[in-house]
Protein backbone atom coordinates (compact mmCIF):
# COMPACT_ATOMS: atom_id res chain seq x y z
CA UNK A 1 0.00 0.00 0.00
CA UNK A 2 1.56 3.19 -0.75
CA UNK A 3 0.28 6.81 1.06
CA UNK A 4 -1.49 7.94 -2.06
CA UNK A 5 -3.89 4.74 -1.66
CA UNK A 6 -4.78 6.17 1.97
CA UNK A 7 -8.06 7.32 2.31
CA UNK A 8 -8.40 11.43 3.21
CA UNK A 9 -9.39 11.02 6.33
CA UNK A 10 -6.48 8.09 7.10
CA UNK A 11 -3.64 10.91 5.45
CA UNK A 12 -5.19 13.67 7.69
CA UNK A 13 -4.11 11.09 10.56
CA UNK A 14 -0.72 10.64 8.97
CA UNK A 15 -0.08 14.36 8.40
CA UNK A 16 -0.93 14.55 12.71
CA UNK A 17 1.28 11.91 13.44
CA UNK A 18 4.36 13.15 11.57
CA UNK A 19 3.61 16.56 12.70
CA UNK A 20 3.58 15.27 16.70
CA UNK A 21 6.47 13.15 16.67
CA UNK A 22 8.10 15.49 14.76
CA UNK A 23 7.94 18.52 17.50
CA UNK A 24 7.78 15.32 20.62
CA UNK A 25 11.81 15.95 20.57
CA UNK A 26 11.38 19.98 19.80
CA UNK A 27 13.28 20.38 16.74
CA UNK A 28 12.94 19.31 13.35
CA UNK A 29 15.45 17.18 11.66
CA UNK A 30 16.24 16.52 8.32
CA UNK A 31 14.95 13.49 7.92
CA UNK A 32 11.80 14.83 9.24
CA UNK A 33 11.64 17.66 7.13
CA UNK A 34 12.26 15.23 4.16
CA UNK A 35 9.84 12.78 5.33
CA UNK A 36 7.19 15.93 5.03
CA UNK A 37 8.66 16.68 1.60
CA UNK A 38 8.12 13.16 0.34
CA UNK A 39 4.48 12.69 1.69
CA UNK A 40 3.64 16.14 -0.08
CA UNK A 41 4.98 14.74 -3.05
CA UNK A 42 2.71 11.44 -2.74
CA UNK A 43 -0.80 13.00 -2.26
CA UNK A 44 -1.98 15.50 -5.24
CA UNK A 45 -1.08 18.91 -4.47
CA UNK A 46 -5.25 20.24 -3.71
CA UNK A 47 -5.54 16.89 -1.30
CA UNK A 48 -2.77 17.76 0.35
CA UNK A 49 -4.12 21.07 0.98
CA UNK A 50 -7.01 19.86 2.47
CA UNK A 51 -5.21 17.34 4.47
CA UNK A 52 -2.92 20.05 5.73
CA UNK A 53 -5.91 21.97 7.16
CA UNK A 54 -7.50 18.94 8.56
CA UNK A 55 -4.44 17.83 10.80
CA UNK A 56 -3.93 21.59 11.69
CA UNK A 57 -7.43 21.62 13.11
CA UNK A 58 -6.15 18.22 15.56
CA UNK A 59 -4.64 20.38 18.26
CA UNK A 60 -3.35 18.21 20.15
CA UNK A 61 -1.89 14.34 21.19
CA UNK A 62 -5.08 13.17 22.57
CA UNK A 63 -7.45 14.41 19.21
CA UNK A 64 -4.91 12.93 17.03
CA UNK A 65 -4.41 9.65 18.93
CA UNK A 66 -8.96 9.62 19.26
CA UNK A 67 -8.49 10.08 15.33
CA UNK A 68 -6.40 7.11 14.78
CA UNK A 69 -8.62 4.71 16.06
CA UNK A 70 -10.46 4.70 13.42
CA UNK A 71 -7.95 3.64 10.73
CA UNK A 72 -8.39 0.77 8.86
CA UNK A 73 -5.49 -2.19 9.87
CA UNK A 74 -3.60 -2.13 6.26
CA UNK A 75 -3.23 1.27 6.48
CA UNK A 76 -2.06 1.35 10.33
CA UNK A 77 0.71 -0.54 9.27
CA UNK A 78 1.98 1.70 6.19
CA UNK A 79 1.56 4.79 9.07
CA UNK A 80 3.34 3.27 11.88
CA UNK A 81 6.05 2.28 9.18
CA UNK A 82 6.63 5.88 7.43
CA UNK A 83 6.55 7.22 10.93
CA UNK A 84 9.47 4.76 12.51
CA UNK A 85 11.22 5.30 9.48
CA UNK A 86 11.10 9.06 9.87
CA UNK A 87 12.11 8.55 13.50
CA UNK A 88 15.16 5.67 13.26
CA UNK A 89 17.79 8.01 11.18
CA UNK A 90 18.42 10.19 14.31
CA UNK A 91 18.62 9.72 17.90
CA UNK A 92 15.31 8.56 19.03
CA UNK A 93 13.91 10.98 22.12
CA UNK A 94 12.13 9.39 24.48
CA UNK A 95 8.83 11.52 23.75
CA UNK A 96 9.04 9.69 20.25
CA UNK A 97 9.40 6.17 21.67
CA UNK A 98 6.67 6.76 23.93
CA UNK A 99 4.36 8.34 21.46
CA UNK A 100 5.65 5.08 18.85
CA UNK A 101 4.93 2.78 21.60
CA UNK A 102 0.94 4.15 22.66
CA UNK A 103 0.73 4.21 18.70
CA UNK A 104 1.50 0.26 18.51
CA UNK A 105 -0.58 -0.40 21.25
CA UNK A 106 -3.64 1.52 20.69
CA UNK A 107 -3.10 -0.34 17.35
CA UNK A 108 -2.55 -3.38 18.35
CA UNK A 109 0.94 -3.42 16.07
CA UNK A 110 4.64 -5.35 17.47
CA UNK A 111 6.52 -1.89 18.16
CA UNK A 112 10.36 -2.95 16.94
CA UNK A 113 11.26 -0.52 19.65
CA UNK A 114 10.26 -2.95 22.56
CA UNK A 115 13.01 -5.55 22.05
Amino acid sequence: MEVSALSEPEQVVLLSLVGLLARADGRLSQTEMSTLEQLRRAIEPERFQRVRAAAGDLEDGAAIMSAAEGIRPEARELIFSVLYEMAIPDTIAPAEVELLEKLAALWGLQSPLSA
